[in-house]
């Protein structure tokens, strides 16, 4: 069903109306979007990465680190994937509903960052890896879309839907 409103007041009061269903919608939409960045740089880790975006495709690893992975006990050719602590360390965290909502999705494991950013020393020269920026570039338009579709739900006074977005 499409209201229509004879004036922008009447607009702008059906809005104020729904101010608080729109935040919880966004808060939302940003917490969906932040758990698939978050799902698909685990996904991505442990593999390489070809693909237009910055940084992209990712170095091959070095005999070097190969030849150390073999001597640990790991398997030769799995881009920051030994034991999976890394990986495992990725989370997220958001703010709380309100007229902004912001996301953190990363790691406090100094490696996962070293392997994002890479390091740029003489005698430990490691490439950059950007598995997190790469996972928020390939989802940044379908987030958007979902966030906007579950705002519009809110300010058409719809309830939200029970599935989220990347749930089975």
């Amino acid at each position: 069903m499409v209201r229509q409103f004879k004036t922008i007041e009447g607009f702008i009061g059906h809005l104020t109306t729904r101010g608080l269903a729109v935040d919880v919608a966004v808060h939302r939409g940003v917490e969906e979007g932040a758990a698939l960045i978050e799902r698909d740089t685990k996904e991505q880790i442990g593999h390489y990465l070809d693909g237009p975006e910055p940084g992209l495709p990712t170095a091959p690893l070095a005999d070097s680190t190969i030849d150390e992975r073999i001597r640990l006990g790991f398997t030769p050719d799995d881009p920051g994937l030994r034991t999976g602590d890394m990986r495992e360390s990725y989370g997220v965290r958001i703010s709380e509903a309100g007229p902004v909502v912001h996301a953190s999705i990363g790691s406090d494991d100094i490696k996962a960052v070293v392997f994002e950013l890479g390091r740029m020393e003489q005698k430990n020269y490691q490439p950059p890896r950007p598995e997190l920026s790469v996972a928020a570039f390939r989802n940044e338009h379908k987030i958007v879309r979902r966030i906007g579709a579950l705002a519009v739900r809110a300010m058409c006074g719809l309830p939200l839907p029970n599935q989220r977005e990347g749930d089975e």
